[in-house]
């Protein structure tokens, strides 16, 4: 479950993208840090690394609230070794912990 800090309670953090200077809403949940392009914390976003951490090892990267990642790595990595690829939040391919393709854009 994704955790909002007005939820919760916590307090929203400044953080700014050392790739595109933005400066980003950070909200620090129970097991989970999130960023976010607004204050509202509905989209989430951020370039230079996850805009979703948990502390069980599941990492995403998310440009504008589409799972998205610059660098070419996977924009979803689950703590199991599973990797997904997404380009502007669409799915490319899916990556097994052995690095296999178990699924692939049709």
């Amino acid at each position: 479950m994704i955790y909002s800090s007005s939820l919760i309670n916590n307090s929203v953090d400044r953080y700014t993208d050392t790739i595109s200077g933005e400066k980003l809403y950070v909200s620090k949940g129970p097991g989970e840090t999130c960023y976010y392009k607004n204050r509202g914390e509905t989209i989430y976003h951020r370039l230079d690394g996850p805009a979703l951490v948990s502390k069980g090892g599941y990492k995403a990267w998310y440009v504008n609230n589409k799972r998205h990642r610059f660098d070419g790595g996977p924009a979803v990595e689950y703590s199991n070794g599973h990797k997904l690829w997404y380009v502007n939040g669409v799915f490319i391919m899916e990556l097994d912990k052995d690095g296999k393709i178990t699924k692939r854009m049709k």
